[in-house]
């Protein structure tokens, strides 16, 4: 017989497993699966875009995802802390969620830059590219890649949610 579990309670189960040798932000950086990173970093954008509350079908929309999808997820990053949910109002982050969206958005913003400016990435690749890096890379290898690419201290503040990139960038076409 063949016993099937729900993500939540794998969740539960992994998060009660002691953590042998990893410090406490390691430990915390273990929970953030890059699902959960890229719902809480579209939300920071969204919130930023409009000056309030993400709608659920705003985040439908741009993670590609049904919007029951996000009411299930927003309700399980509401119980973990990361964010405030009220149903037909939105979502706002926390600053714990904050904390986590703005260090991914600058990770993030450090990889487009470092593809478009130095490596002269085309516009329509380093988007996605990016994407896929800003989960990996560490905050001390980002922070190090910022200064020697001397990206502008305005990053993660200056990102476009329409273009999906950096106004700092000119990628080629």
């Amino acid at each position: 017989m063949h016993n099937t579990y729900s993500r939540d309670f794998a969740d539960q189960v992994f998060m009660r497993l002691p953590r042998f040798g990893l410090s406490e932000t390691m430990a915390q950086t273990v929970q953030l699966t890059e699902n959960v990173e890229m719902y809480l970093k579209y939300i920071y954008l969204l919130c930023q875009a409009h000056g309030g509350p993400a709608k659920t079908g705003e985040v439908s929309h741009h993670l590609r995802v049904t919007p029951s999808s996000v009411t299930e997820m927003l309700d399980r990053l509401q119980d973990e802390g990361f964010l405030k949910h009220e149903k037909y109002q939105g979502a706002s982050l926390t600053k714990k969620g904050r904390d986590v969206a703005v260090r991914i958005l600058r990770r993030h913003c450090t990889m487009e830059y470092f593809l478009a400016q130095a490596l002269g990435v085309p516009e329509g690749k380093y988007h996605d590219e990016a994407c896929e890096m800003e989960h990996v890379l560490s905050d001390d290898t980002a922070r190090r890649l910022r200064k020697l690419i001397k990206q502008p201290d305005t990053c993660p503040d200056c990102y476009d949610l329409e273009k999906l990139h950096c106004r700092h960038l000119s990628g080629k076409r």
